[in-house]
């Protein structure tokens, strides 16, 4: 084994397994995955998930089924919850690092895999209990194998590559749906007829591959069909694939440039050597290069004209745009000056801002700040480098990486922990509790708002209630339950017979106490 190749799986399994359940659950996605999960897992129904009771037709199941056997084997936590996209990413990023160097060489396929590693969008999907960076592991490997097969078709008598192509496809498709299909063979069709015209196209056809496609992710759709009937269709199909493409779900939309900036601080610094990699593809440099520059471009674009948006969307992108950040990163003219000095100047800026953002953190609740000077240190000295770099003509991208990774192990310890605590915090005690304090058939009720992590952490299914009227109503057949609700509509309520038993400016903690007769 090399040692770039030991340096990238050790930072990689490193990175994302470093610190996986050290913070509480975010909400909404993923609370809600890890409590469908553990209610799988307890109630013995593998094939349709739930959550809170209700059934959730969101995503297909294979994640669920990944999810659940470190449930089962470790414990349901967050660990467990998290380590299926810890695990995916640790195995992405050797695997991508030996298909850049089959094609390229190792110089490129450090590049590549330092750049999709060490970035923000690597370390927050692979310490987040969602389905995207198991999605992307298999797009991936369904785009390598296919670009295996079309490369190295003549080598051997029966390609099985063109087999892969559509068995990680299949797991795909388990995974996230119908994009599971349309990435890889969108991707893969475009690239044929860009290089090969309408004959080419032949080549993604494999007879033995649908059947493997079928046989692989069919079972699953025909059983859930079977069981849920039209109400799956609906759901699933039109819902939360043609509804959320055409129409906005959960406020979740942007601009047409929308993902330009996400990519640009999700890929931060190495995002400033992709112009210079993308000129390779116009040069006809590279043909490797074309097919990322197509993989990039075919998501970035399908996504962009989406009216939802959510900048873990295009993380199925990443690999391919670390391609080209690698062929920029190789580059020896003028690019690469430009390149550092964008680095040196977006470093300076948000160096000063990280520096004068503290005592607005302050104002916010945050006590210990002194994370924040670090990250506005570690920018400053990034700053410099590239400066240095920029005039001296040198690439110094062993210190880049070392100030990247020091950043990102900044965000692990302080960063990420800090927003927890300021985002989750009091619905996290607030939800431990009432399962502390309640019976099992007592129940928690939450006025106006939708949090999963309190399904979550409470322990127990959630009656969830819009209005006074309602919440009143069912309160007369409670002897004893818990309320959490907005702080702002605390004296709208506290006229139902509820009790405050903690508050802060976000949220409230209401109890419905037992009432003994002849006691006051």
């Amino acid at each position: 084994m090399s040692r770039p190749l030991l340096l990238i799986i050790t930072l990689a399994i490193f990175l994302s397994f470093f610190r996986l359940g050290s913070v509480t659950l975010f909400d909404v996605d993923e609370a809600v995955f890890a409590t469908a999960t553990r209610e799988m897992v307890q109630s013995g129904n593998w094939i349709t998930p739930t959550y809170n009771g209700k059934n959730r037709y969101d995503k297909p199941i294979l994640f669920y089924w990944l999810m659940a056997i470190p449930y089962k084997i470790v414990g349901i936590d967050e660990f467990s919850a998290r380590f299926p996209s810890a695990f995916a990413a640790s195995l992405l990023v050797p695997l991508f690092f030996l298909f850049i160097r089959h094609f390229q060489n190792e110089k490129k396929a450090l590049y590549a895999a330092l750049s999709l590693t060490l970035s923000i969008y690597f370390l927050v999907y692979s310490h987040a209990a969602v389905t995207d960076m198991t999605l992307t592991l298999f797009i991936t490997l369904s785009l390598i194998c296919f670009y295996l097969s079309v490369t190295e078709e003549k080598s051997e008598k029966v390609n099985w590559r063109i087999y892969g192509f559509y068995l990680f496809s299949a797991l795909a498709f388990l995974t996230k749906g119908l994009i599971g299909i349309l990435f890889p063979f969108g991707i893969a069709v475009i690239y044929l007829f860009t290089t090969e015209g309408l004959r080419g196209i032949r080549k993604a056809i494999s007879v033995q591959g649908v059947i493997l496609f079928t046989l692989v992710s069919a079972p699953w759709y025909v059983a859930q069909y079977m069981i849920n009937g039209n109400e799956f269709i609906q759901q699933f199909f039109i819902k939360h694939h043609f509804m959320r493409y055409t129409d906005v779900i959960s406020g979740h939309t942007g601009p047409l440039y929308y993902y330009i900036p996400v990519m640009i601080c999700g890929l931060f610094p190495w995002i400033a050597f992709l112009p210079a990699g993308v000129r390779t593809v116009f040069q006809g440099k590279e043909r490797l290069g074309l097919f990322a520059f197509i993989w990039v471009v075919f998501i970035v674009v399908f996504f962009s004209l989406s009216t939802t948006k959510l900048p873990n969307y295009i993380l199925p992108a990443l690999p391919a745009a670390s391609i080209l950040i690698s062929f920029g990163m190789d580059d020896r003219d003028g690019w690469i000056r430009h390149a550092n000095i964008f680095i040196a100047l977006v470093t300076l800026v948000l160096g000063v801002a990280f520096l004068f953002s503290e005592k607005y953190l302050v104002q916010f609740g945050f006590q210990d700040t002194r994370w924040i000077i670090a990250l506005g240190a570690v920018m400053l000295a990034a700053s410099a480098l590239r400066f240095y770099a920029a005039f001296r003509k040198k690439l110094s991208y062993g210190l880049l990486s070392a100030l990247t990774a020091a950043f990102l192990l900044l965000l692990s310890f302080e960063a990420f922990p800090a927003a927890s605590s300021y985002l989750q915090g009091t619905l996290y005690r607030y939800s431990l509790y009432a399962r502390e304090r309640l019976k099992d058939n007592e129940p928690v009720i939450t006025y106006g708002i939708n949090n999963p992590s309190i399904v979550f952490y409470s322990g127990r299914k959630i009656i969830e209630v819009g209005s006074k009227g309602e919440l009143a109503a069912f309160l007369k057949s409670e002897p004893h339950a818990f309320v959490i609700a907005k702080a702002e509509d605390i004296e709208n309520i506290k006229d139902t017979g509820l009790t405050v038993v903690e508050q802060d400016d976000k949220y409230a903690l209401l109890e419905k106490k037992i009432v003994i007769p002849g006691k006051i």
